[in-house]
């Protein structure tokens, strides 16, 4: 196993802003980020165990401590500490699905104690003998979703017998960030978006009022045929852009629709590692960007899709200037309303030739509405998560908002 020597380094822009958020969530279980990993077929447990010790070995992150010198937070590199892959029987359940849903919600509710860890939990749920759930949580200041892509992806390289490439080391993605936060480009971005948001203008959202972001979010799934998928695309090829965009733009239009407003502001995640050097490196470096997009009167789908288009491509060069430092620099509550999560492909795993697929469970607090739209697997429809604040919204008004916004979108290839 892998052992780290200690040393003491810098939080990143991205850390330290989750750092403070963590600090004031009493709670101290709202920025846990999850998935489970559903597994069609037998899995060797020990054989498995061996996979996620390597791999968590590799990734340097799941091992920091958190301390504050003086006032200013920092993370310290420790040797890895002793942790097993726990096995959770739960064959013998009437239900055993419900059972792996009741034991993973309940593990959502646990508190991390960031100064002195553990940031992460791996356990493998025995469902039966050809169907076993992976479920693996972490802190949000360790993995953001895109780090858990990761961290799946080598457990079944290291499963399968493929030795693979290591993960890259983490040190180079904090003195990377520590570089940008000093450069010429960190200043031209601040500008940008300072620029861009001069009139603060006041986020749109589908509920009354305004809550503190919830550690448990209401959640309705729902999936969609392939044809589904097709009208998204035939729309997109109409308009000259992608089906991502439509989607969003659909976002936008319902809540034209709902609040009667001329423009939106949306949050978009981003994962911020291109041409970084955090590309093979679990850890966590996601921002959400403020996206403006008008909604006039009478502005068809079509015409909102270029604008939302045009609108990513402005501001996409911008990306990492981080959202909680626009904030506080505009000294607004919030910059934006409905979260739009597109993830365009749903990547495919195997364990020994058995198909695996891994959904979200937590992408960690959620302050109004997240909108997550996942294109679906080779063949397969798309699939819509709404998660929303349960201080803001009922389970009934997220049914109704979820099926009428699926009636916008089925009507989208008429009205582009």
């Amino acid at each position: 196993m892998t052992a780290f020597s200690t040393s003491r380094w810098p939080l990143s822009a991205a850390q330290d802003g989750i750092f403070s958020a963590h600090q004031a969530d009493s709670g101290g279980a709202a920025h846990n980020v999850a998935e489970y990993v559903d597994i069609a077929g037998p899995v060797d447990p020990d054989r498995f165990a061996a996979a996620t010790r390597q791999a968590v070995a590799e990734a340097e992150a799941l091992h920091m401590r958190f301390a504050v010198v003086g006032s200013h937070p920092c993370q310290d590199v420790v040797s890895v500490r002793p942790w097993r892959l726990e096995t959770v029987y739960l064959s013998a359940d009437a239900d055993p699905v419900a059972a792996a849903f009741a034991w993973m919600r309940a593990d959502l509710a646990n508190a991390v104690n960031l100064f002195d860890g553990p940031l992460f939990r791996q356990a493998l749920l025995v469902l039966g003998p050809d169907r076993f759930f992976w479920y693996h949580r972490s802190h949000r200041i360790a993995l953001d979703r895109y780090g858990l892509f990761l961290l799946d992806r080598r457990v079944s390289e290291l499963y399968n017998g493929v030795a693979g490439e290591p993960f890259d080391p983490l040190r180079p993605v904090v003195d990377e960030d520590a570089a940008y936060a000093l450069s010429a480009g960190w200043r031209s971005d601040r500008r940008f978006w300072l620029d861009r948001f001069a009139d603060a203008p006041v986020p749109v959202s589908l509920a009354e009022g305004t809550a503190p972001p919830s550690a448990g979010a209401l959640r309705r799934t729902v999936s969609l045929p392939r044809t589904a998928l097709e009208d998204w695309v035939e729309v997109a090829g109409r308009c000259h852009t992608s089906w991502s965009a439509v989607v969003i733009a659909a976002v936008a239009a319902y809540l034209r629709h709902v609040t009667g407003t001329s423009e939106v502001v949306l949050g978009l995640p981003r994962m911020c590692r291109r041409r970084t050097a955090a590309l093979n490196v679990p850890c966590s470096t996601s921002n959400t960007m403020p996206l403006r997009v008008l909604t006039p009167p009478g502005a068809s789908l079509a015409e909102l899709a270029g604008d939302v288009a045009e609108e990513v491509k402005v501001c996409q060069p911008h990306e990492r200037y981080r959202s909680d430092l626009l904030r506080q620099e505009l000294h607004v509550p919030r910059l934006f309303g409905p979260v739009v999560d597109i993830n365009p492909i749903s990547y495919e795993l195997s364990f020994n030739g058995h198909p695996a697929v891994a959904t979200t469970l937590s992408s960690g607090p959620v302050e109004d509405l997240t909108i997550t739209v996942h294109g679906g697997q080779a063949g397969a429809g798309p699939r819509i998560d709404f998660d929303a604040n349960p201080a803001l919204y009922s389970a009934d008004d997220l049914t109704v908002h979820q099926q009428a916004f699926l009636d916008l979108l089925e009507t989208a290839p008429a009205f582009a």
